[in-house]
C-alpha cells in the first residue's frame, strides 16, 4: 500500500488549544508530516495564530484581533491555558520538524507572510493557503518558490489544469463532502498533491470509514484533530481493516 501523509489541522487541536505551540507540539510528536494554521493580523500589525475574526471562541478574552495590539493578545489564553504564538514564534518551533500550510484569514497580509516564511528559511517547508485567490497570486508573485493551496470544499466542476495555470497551485485541499472521484483523479493526472480534511466530531470507526473512501479515491494526506488516528488508520489499512 502506497504511505498516507498525516496531517494536522490547527495543531492536535483535539489534545490541546488550537492554533497553539502545545497543539503544534502534540502533532509533531504523532508525527505529523504537515500542520494547517491561521494567520491575521493584530492591531499593531503582527501576524498571531487565530482562526475566527474574534478571541471569543477559543480564549478567555473577548475581541476582534484586528482591534486587539499583540501585547493585549498575548495575555490572553487559548483553551484558558495556553498562549497566542506569532507566526514567527510558530515558524522557530516547527523548523526542521515538519511542514507547515499556512491559511491567510485577512485579506493584505500575504506581503508579511511571505517575508517571514522567507526570514526563516522555510520557503521549501511552507504552502499558503486562502479562499482570496487575489491573494494565492500575490504569493507567488512575491516568492515564487512557494506553494499554494487550492480549497474545493463543495461539489462543483473543477479543472485542475485550468486551476494550475491561472494560480500556479500546487496542493488540493478537498473535504470529503466535496470529493469526486473523477476529479480528484484528474488533480492527480494534473500533478496536484492532494489532502483531505476530514472532521474531528466522528467516531473512531466513522472517521476510518472516510479515511477508506479518501484513500479508495488516491488522496496523498489526510488530516485531522486527531494525527495519532491518522497513522493508525493507514496501519489498519495497510493491514487490510
Amino acid at each position: 500500500m502506497r504511505t498516507i501523509l498525516v496531517g494536522a489541522h490547527r495543531g492536535a487541536m483535539c489534545y490541546a488549544p488550537e492554533n497553539t505551540l502545545a497543539a503544534f507540539e502534540k502533532a509533531i510528536e504523532q508525527g505529523t508530516y504537515r500542520i494547517e494554521c491561521d494567520v491575521r493580523r493584530s492591531r499593531d500589525g503582527h501576524l498571531v495564530l487565530m482562526h475566527d475574526a474574534t478571541v471569543d471562541r477559543t480564549t478567555n478574552g473577548s475581541g476582534r484581533v484586528a482591534d486587539l495590539p499583540l501585547a493585549e493578545l498575548k495575555r490572553l489564553r487559548a483553551g484558558g491555558t495556553e498562549p497566542i504564538p506569532t507566526l514567527s514564534e510558530v515558524l522557530a518551533h516547527v523548523k526542521g520538524r515538519c511542514k507547515l500550510l499556512v491559511e491567510l484569514k485577512d485579506d493584505g497580509i500575504a506581503a508579511d507572510v511571505v517575508a517571514l516564511i522567507e526570514q526563516a528559511e522555510m520557503v521549501e517547508d511552507c504552502t499558503i493557503s486562502a479562499f482570496n485567490e487575489e491573494m494565492l497570486q500575490r504569493v507567488k508573485e512575491l516568492q515564487p518558490r512557494l506553494a499554494t493551496a487550492y480549497f474545493l470544499t463543495t461539489p462543483r466542476p473543477f479543472d485542475p489544469e485550468e486551476v494550475i495555470a491561472r494560480l500556479g497551485v500546487s496542493l488540493l485541499i478537498v473535504w470529503p463532502r466535496a470529493a469526486v472521484p473523477d476529479q480528484i483523479a484528474a488533480a492527480k493526472r494534473a500533478g496536484l498533491h492532494v489532502r483531505c480534511g476530514m472532521p474531528d466530531n466522528m467516531t473512531y470507526d466513522e472517521s476510518y470509514a472516510v479515511f477508506r473512501r479518501m484513500v479508495d479515491m488516491g488522496v496523498d494526506e489526510v488530516a485531522c484533530g486527531r494525527p495519532d488516528w491518522i497513522a493508525r488508520m493507514a496501519e489498519d489499512c495497510a493491514r487490510g481493516g
